[in-house]
């Protein structure tokens, strides 16, 4: 088989993506919470990507469902790649690749539990940045948005590389 054919070759599995909303203040980080078959946990809110928009407008739309919040989405901070052919992949057998974009409230609006929650969603609350190393979230990269939200480019995570 050449170089060529070995390229068109349909995929045997698709790529999840995703966007993630990165929202601090006062030293706080809104955080959506969960208890579902892993526990109770957070994630940053956010979602999967739909066929006719963009990533940005993915990741308000999600934000908007998730925490009743309006939000401007500004640069990205972090991407991780989660392929499920990697040792212990965050999300199955899926490849998921989601993208962290550093977002801010805008003006008048403020995070609340929504009138028409995701499955399993719990609460929505502001956890202090100093405790986030200490509270179950995920994926888990606390350290990694540290990098990120102090550093001068985006963050690249490969699971199984860390």
């Amino acid at each position: 088989m050449t170089d060529l054919q070995q390229q068109s070759k349909p995929r045997e599995y698709s790529i999840r993506v995703g966007a993630k909303a990165v929202i601090v203040r006062d030293g706080m980080m809104l955080l959506v919470k969960y208890d579902d078959e892993n526990g109770p946990h957070y994630n940053c809110p956010g979602g999967g990507h739909q066929s006719g928009e963009t990533v940005r407008e993915t990741l308000a739309r999600e934000v908007l469902e998730e925490t009743a919040a309006e939000v401007e989405v500004g640069d990205l901070l972090l991407v991780l790649e989660s392929p499920p052919f990697k040792p212990d992949p965050s999300f199955g057998r899926v490849h998921h690749l989601l993208l962290f974009f550093e977002c801010t409230l805008k003006p008048d609006s403020e995070p609340r539990f929504p009138d028409s929650p995701d499955p399993n969603q719990t609460e929505v609350e502001w956890i202090p940045y100093s405790e986030l190393a200490n509270t179950r979230v995920f994926p888990d990269i606390a350290r990694e948005l540290e990098t990120a939200l102090t550093g001068a480019r985006p963050v690249f995570i490969e699971e199984g590389r860390r």
